[in-house]
């Protein structure tokens, strides 16, 4: 089966056109299980009464993948994080987890904004899939940091914005320390089939460093005989698009860090497996083409905004 967009920027959006056509996969079919998160408007009334019981603070806002079979809604998280991101007292209080629309995100933003409590506000990502729970997480601001339930294991410093942090556990002292001039690319491993591991590093001249290695088991894989010769079935594919959507894009902000802090910002390499590559993965293909229609529908929309 091949989808293809078939306007130049599809008014649809990323989010509505590939969670409809990833619902046709085995794994997200209608007879899949899935737990739906509660909607906006079953919890957003509790947001202000959590956030001035919680206190003055930093604030977590991320998203996270939803494929609900409802192409609308998007996994949002609000948490209250410890000051000391480095320190075994990061674990974060929850303020939401529920499914918003787009037009329900920029009411909790304001809400978030508009706030006395929350002293920061970092927004980015977590590696969720659905309403399963979440392992991983980045924000890019105040700087770019890469975190876990525990707390921070790679941080950008605050002060030297060349330099990387890297933790060997959350809440122990640095294990490593990487100049972004440095970085001669970023890359993304999977172990051989069925892909369950996944690592994100980067490469300098004189050292390659792992930043983060983790396992995520797909949840369709084919038989296990002669695994070396079988190519991978379309809903394979699809499946290791979803569960490496997080890592791939972790990737491309840690290239965007790197290469602002380069020699005349000159931009570095991402290196990802041929199976995450749109040339191999139909899937991926989709996704790069819709997420460009996406930025380019943005574009548009400032432009026709803009008064001279």
């Amino acid at each position: 089966m091949i989808f293809r967009v078939t306007s130049k920027r599809s008014r649809l959006g990323f989010s509505s056109v590939l969670k409809t056509c990833l619902s046709n996969l085995a794994a997200r079919g209608p007879d899949a299980k899935f737990t739906p998160l509660p909607k906006f408007s079953e919890v957003g009334k509790t947001v202000i009464p959590k956030i001035e019981e919680a206190g003055l603070g930093h604030y977590v806002h991320v998203t996270g993948q939803y494929y609900d079979h409802d192409a609308s809604l998007t996994r949002n998280v609000v948490m209250k994080i410890n000051e000391a991101v480095s320190s075994d007292e990061f674990h974060p209080e929850l303020i939401l987890d529920a499914a918003l629309t787009d037009s329900e995100m920029k009411i909790l933003t304001n809400l978030l904004v508009d706030s006395r409590n929350c002293r920061y506000i970092s927004t980015g990502e977590i590696d969720s899939v659905g309403s399963e729970d979440w392992h991983h997480g980045y924000v890019m601001s105040p700087c770019f940091s890469i975190f876990n339930r525990n707390g921070v294991i790679l941080k950008q410093h605050h002060k030297a914005r060349e330099l990387v942090q890297l933790y060997s556990r959350p809440g122990f002292p640095i294990q490593q320390k990487v100049w972004l001039k440095d970085v001669e690319n970023v890359y993304v491993n999977l172990s051989p089939r069925p892909w369950t591991t996944q690592t994100l590093g980067v490469r300098t001249l004189s050292e390659q460093v792992t930043v983060l290695k983790f396992d995520k088991k797909l949840d369709v894989v084919s038989s296990e005989d002669d695994v070396d010769t079988v190519e991978p079935s379309h809903e394979e594919l699809g499946e290791i698009m979803i569960k490496t959507e997080w890592v791939v894009k972790a990737a491309a902000q840690l290239v965007f860090v790197a290469s602002k802090n380069r020699y005349k910002n000159n931009s570095i390499p991402l290196y990802v497996p041929r199976v995450v590559q749109a040339d191999l993965n139909p899937w991926v293909a989709m996704r790069n083409s819709l997420w460009q229609n996406s930025m380019a529908d943005k574009l548009q929309n400032v432009q026709d905004n803009y008064i001279p």
